[in-house]
């Protein structure tokens, strides 16, 4: 069983206007699922057959069609219920571009907070595998993520996040974090023009605390380094995209699923990748195919350098 962790989901309304452009009026239908990170790494991890628990903050009406979609995933609930109305957000896709409109999520009352934290530390025993995604509602403490791995530090954390969550998360020693190219030149503030940049400042990065850091380039494959400052670069084939939203949360899900399941490095750094493209591949969201993923394996190539 593994647990993710989604402190700000939402329901996630996606369109595809081919002809999208500012100032005009469109028609078109909508397509609609339980959304935010950790929500999408969870139905990955589901198609590949993993027990998955979720947790977090749910709310509302919006909150309850959350609940019922992920029962339906097969996913248990343990998300803390709160008066505060769960957030949506909007992602419009035209035919080279990708608008997205996220709303900020509502204020969380500090008793729900410590609700979660007392749920957090009573079942850290029954996972070894911990996923830990997205961004965090308002009311809820900026170095939350911190708290969370300090509290499982015997666990494998894998934290999902960015900017100051992100930053303030590392402290706490995570197993394994994921920005990518964009992601890590905002956390140092300076771009990274070369390979060679690209690889300082993801070990600057590193430095800070986490064990494993996995940099996605997008066609490029990743960088990985791990605990003992070893390099691997990943490689992957060029394929046809259909939708991206949703690929990183894919790629941490192939990684717990490796994890989960003693895989060695290069396999589980082969999974995460496949698990990344087979999104991108399908129109959905946080979704994946075993036949894509299994023929990806035998195309994606690891090396270290």
């Amino acid at each position: 069983m593994i647990l993710t962790i989604t402190l700000n989901p939402a329901i996630d309304v996606r369109y595809k206007i081919d002809n999208f452009e500012v100032n005009g009026v469109f028609r078109g239908k909508s397509n609609k699922t339980a959304g935010g990170k950790g929500l999408n790494v969870s139905r990955v991890l589901r198609l590949l057959g993993e027990g998955v628990e979720a947790s977090g903050f749910l709310g509302g009406n919006s909150g309850e069609w959350i609940s019922s979609k992920i029962k339906e995933d097969g996913v248990v609930d343990s998300f803390i219920k709160t008066d505060s109305e769960t957030r949506s957000c909007i992602a419009i896709l035209g035919k080279d571009t990708q608008t997205e409109i996220l709303e900020p999520g509502q204020n969380i009352p500090q008793q729900d907070i410590e609700k979660f934290l007392e749920f957090f530390k009573n079942n850290i025993h029954r996972f070894e595998t911990i996923c830990v995604s997205g961004s965090v509602p308002q009311g809820v403490q900026q170095d939350i993520y911190k708290t969370i791995c300090q509290l499982a530090k015997n666990k494998k954390v894998i934290l999902d996040t960015s900017g100051k969550y992100l930053l303030d998360g590392i402290k706490g020693n995570p197993y394994l974090i994921k920005p990518n190219r964009e992601e890590l030149e905002g956390l140092l503030g300076r771009k990274l023009s070369t390979f060679e940049e690209l690889l300082n400042g993801a070990k600057e990065i590193k430095s800070i605390g986490c064990k494993n850091l996995l940099v996605s380039l997008g066609k490029d494959g990743a960088i990985f380094i791990d605990e003992n400052e070893e390099v691997f670069k990943i490689n992957i084939p060029k394929v046809e995209i259909k939708n991206p939203v949703g690929s990183g949360d894919s790629a941490i899900a192939g990684f717990a699923y490796g994890l989960n399941t003693n895989k060695t490095l290069e396999e589980t750094l082969k999974w995460s990748m496949a698990c990344g493209i087979s999104n991108a591949m399908m129109e959905g969201t946080g979704t994946v195919d075993l036949n894509t993923i299994n023929n990806l394996l035998d195309r994606i190539t690891v090396e270290k350098i």
